[in-house]
């Protein structure tokens, strides 16, 4: 096993690219703006960590501007960053982040210690194996994060996300009983979500006060037997896409809009193309409620709620 101790300080170094195989390790701490960091860990049980003598200490990346992209090939790796950066303007971090293997943990902590602004971000997330954990925790505005989780099973993605102004889109294909739980507390964000593997559990929360823009949900359902909720909650518009295809049977599907005053309301749009699919809807609200449903499959049972 290697050990490398490793201090990016970013007026000696601008750009480092490290490539190992099996069993490494690399520890970080990183101060400074506008660096440029590649890694590349080659085989199995690598391990990201901060400098220190504990491995459960994260690696720290500290600076406005920073372009970092992590590669991890190969089965039981470890990854644990914390990013901390203060851009009102211009992009934050731009992080770009490769997985694939079975039995990975990965954790990136995006300004979650509160004490910093991480505006513009971008987050780009390629998971590929089975029995992988990824848990992203992002504080600030105008982020955009795109997740993909292709081939492979019993995968979990969770993130945790409180900004105005966020676009994460999420896709798993392929693959069965993957894991999909979003928490986003914004004023306004668009939420993406596509599914073509069996058997997966989605989960979206998304909750905000005085939230001029609204939310809005797209999920497309492309296969069979997976277990859909969402909750869209507070002052603002709210709005819900979900598109179940000819291929997408025996789905459950469970949404509520809730909160809302004035001339914002709610609005659902439902498309079902295949069979056995179980939906609730709800929509509460002060507000107008608007549901519009186009189902063509057979034995679908579908319930609607809409109150005042």
């Amino acid at each position: 096993m290697k050990l490398l101790k490793l201090v990016f300080l970013s007026m000696l170094l601008m750009a480092t690219s490290l490539t190992f195989s099996a069993d490494n390790s690399i520890y970080i701490d990183q101060a400074g703006s506008s660096s440029t960091i590649n890694i590349k860990q080659d085989g199995s049980a690598s391990k990201i960590y901060g400098v220190g003598d504990s491995e459960g200490t994260t690696a720290l990346f500290t600076g406005d501007s920073q372009t970092v992209d992590i590669q991890q090939l190969g089965s039981s790796n470890v990854l644990g960053i914390d990013m901390n950066t203060t851009v009102t303007s211009g992009v934050g971090v731009n992080l770009t982040y490769y997985i694939t293997g079975t039995n990975s943990v990965s954790s990136i902590d995006i300004n979650g210690d509160g004490l910093g602004i991480a505006s513009n971000n971008s987050i780009n997330v390629q998971q590929n194996g089975n029995y992988s954990d990824f848990i992203l925790d992002l504080l600030g505005t105008g982020n955009t994060i795109i997740a993909t989780t292709t081939g492979g099973t019993d995968n979990d993605l969770n993130f945790t996300i409180n900004g105005d102004g966020i676009t994460p889109s999420i896709a798993v294909s392929g693959g069965g009983s993957n894991g999909i739980t979003l928490s986003l507390s914004s004023d306004n964000a668009d939420v993406d979500i596509t599914t073509a593997g069996a058997s997966n559990a989605v989960t979206l929360t998304q909750s905000g006060v005085g939230a001029v823009g609204g939310f809005d949900y797209d999920l497309s359902v492309g296969s069979s037997s997976n277990t859909i909720t969402s909750t869209q909650a507070d002052v603002g518009a709210h709005g819900t896409d979900i598109s179940i295809t000819s291929a997408g049977t025996g789905n459950t599907v469970v949404t509520s809009q809730t909160g809302s005053t004035g001339s914002a309301g709610h609005e659902i749009d439902l498309d079902i193309a295949g069979g056995s699919n179980n939906v609730t809807i709800t929509q509460t609200g002060a507000q107008d409620n608007d549901a519009n449903i186009d189902i063509t499959g057979s034995s679908n049972t579908w319930t609607i709620t809409q109150e005042d």
